[in-house]
């Protein structure tokens, strides 16, 4: 996976790379509401066939998050009791069993401080970017939507195959019936 942008820290280097977006459609009081979600890839590893680390505290730690941003419709609602509240929430981690991993390839305990700071990294990471790529979510939104045109196109050449197979089968059928006849007409002559 190429990624985008290097969000650097004191403990190391994260990559964020752009992936698509997810439409979410719901309905708010009588409006039918199309919502495209942005998402980023958060990484420590610019390549995943060569793991990279972040150090904390002398421990290696390596990240692979999937981050989804709040669409800008949804923004005023989650601001409106907090306005310090994160839009970015957490979807699944990238290529791996978990997000955070240790030097061991486990997982970071939930409560470690550890995990806290690879968490505000990764946050802070993806407001980074946000402000040095503002188009950003467009760019999410139109993989999102090459990605359902190519799944169309797919659908179509495979309703398209079968339509012409179908179509090769009834012929054969037709000849069949019609030599079926021929020769009950010359057996009843």
């Amino acid at each position: 996976m190429t990624y985008d942008a290097e969000c650097t820290f004191p403990e190391g280097t994260l990559y964020v790379t752009i992936l698509p977006a997810v439409t979410k459609h719901e309905r708010w009081g009588d409006r039918e509401m199309t919502l495209p979600e942005g998402r980023l890839g958060i990484s420590s590893s610019c390549h995943e066939d060569y793991p990279g680390f972040v150090k904390i505290r002398g421990r290696r730690y390596r990240v692979a998050s999937r981050r989804g941003r709040a669409h800008a419709a949804r923004e005023s609602l989650l601001r409106c009791d907090d306005p310090d509240a994160s839009l970015w929430t957490y979807q699944s981690p990238l290529h791996r069993r978990w997000e955070f991993t240790n030097g061991l390839d486990q997982e970071v305990s939930r409560e470690s401080v550890a995990r806290g700071r690879l968490d505000a990294m990764v946050r802070e990471a993806a407001d980074r970017f946000e402000v040095e790529c503002p188009e950003w979510v467009r760019i999410s939104e139109r993989l999102e939507l090459e990605h359902l045109v190519q799944a169309a196109s797919v659908e179509v050449a495979t309703a398209t195959r079968a339509l012409h197979q179908a179509e090769n089968y009834a012929a054969r059928m037709r000849d069949r019936l019609a030599e079926c006849r021929d020769r009950l007409a010359n057996y009843v002559d």
